[in-house]
């Protein structure tokens, strides 16, 4: 009886568990990990077909000599196909990045290297093209055709490019150095940059045609500052605007350019000029009375503004110690150019701060 009851218990315990197992659901298997790299390819797709877009319409040879003319449709147009070109830029920057990302495990690693080389070449090329614009632009005889600011844009776009670049290098070192066979990051390949920075002389001709606008650069982010260093050695080498040629040759060497090798002084100037007359400043007057003439060392901007231009027209003392240099010379004014008077403001160490146009 005792063995017939244990059967019966452990034949019952048998059914309740094999009961619970047909009831739980079962598990369900692993699921694969996504493959993120369709959707990273459909955006680069989009982005791709917005950079040639972008490449199609730069600015053709004819339209970038309107440009330098002065032309205000011309320019307009410009200004715009230069803004989309630094945004193919961007775009082709972006397309680099994100193929690394997703090329492990991807299903289709051939479209996405293939995506990749593309976008290097369409970087470098909408770079070039966007350089030559900014050129033009620069040196427009409407005098406005591009602001110092889009000008720092350009080089953030640029140096932007150029830091993506450099950071993909080293992660594709070190991808080819663990030597994993078959990788396929192993079979991507940097694409070197323009070796001449882009933008750097057009910024340095806008300065040439804006004198004293180069200290706006002193605000420029820190990340800029080998470009601003760059900009101001190339502006340097550049010529300044030319006086009008009647104002050529006139008079006698400015004080102290005899010696080339030294640093001249012009002594304290009472609001005198080379020949007797006196400065009407616009917007700033004479040196207030009483207030000491200070010298003027001949270096720097001042020493190549008169080694270009020859002697002023006028000499005098300003407020603050500045001392202005008179000369006559051709400025934009709307399409055309016109001819002005134009005080340039030197402090006592021949650096240049700003010009200003003489009000007639």
């Amino acid at each position: 009886m005792r063995h017939r009851v244990l059967l019966l218990g452990t034949l019952a315990l048998a059914a309740c568990v094999a009961e619970s197992h047909q009831a739980r659901p079962p598990q369900p298997a692993p699921m694969a990990a996504p493959d993120r790299s369709q959707e990273t390819l459909r955006e680069i797709d989009r982005q791709r077909r917005w950079a040639a877009d972008a490449l199609a319409a730069r600015p053709p040879a004819d339209e970038l000599d309107a440009v330098r003319e002065g032309d205000k449709d011309a320019i307009a147009d410009t200004r715009k196909r230069f803004r989309r070109l630094l945004t193919a830029v961007e775009r082709a920057t972006w397309i680099r990045e994100a193929v690394p990302e997703v090329l492990r495990g991807s299903a289709d690693p051939d479209r996405l290297l293939a995506a990749f080389d593309a976008a290097g070449r369409n970087r470098n090329e909408a770079l070039s093209a966007a350089d030559v614009t900014a050129r033009a632009l620069a040196t427009s005889r409407g005098g406005n055709a591009i602001s110092l600011d889009e000008l720092r844009r350009a080089l953030q776009v640029s140096r932007a490019a150029r830091e993506s670049e450099q950071r993909l290098s080293g992660n594709l070192g070190r991808a080819a150095r663990q030597g994993a066979a078959g990788d396929p990051l192993q079979r991507l390949t940097t694409v070197p940059m323009p070796p001449q920075p882009p933008f750097v002389e057009a910024t340095a001709q806008y300065l040439a045609a804006h004198p004293g606008q180069d200290r706006a650069m002193d605000s420029w982010p820190p990340q800029l500052a080998e470009e601003r260093s760059e900009i101001r050695a190339a502006a340097a080498d550049l010529p300044l605007p030319q006086p009008e040629a009647a104002d050529a040759g006139m008079g006698e060497p400015a004080a102290g350019m005899d010696d080339e090798d030294g640093e001249p002084i012009i002594p304290g100037l009472d609001a005198g000029t080379p020949d007797g007359g006196s400065v009407a400043a616009a917007d700033g007057g004479t040196a207030a009375p009483g207030e000491a003439a200070k010298p003027v060392q001949v270096s720097g901007d001042l020493r190549r503004l008169l080694s270009r231009r020859g002697p002023p027209l006028l000499i005098a003392q300003r407020p603050g110690g500045l001392t202005a240099f008179r000369y006559r010379e051709e400025r934009p004014c709307g399409v055309d150019r016109c001819t002005v008077t134009v005080d340039y403001l030197f402090d006592a160490g021949g650096r240049l701060l700003r010009s200003e146009v003489v009000k007639p």
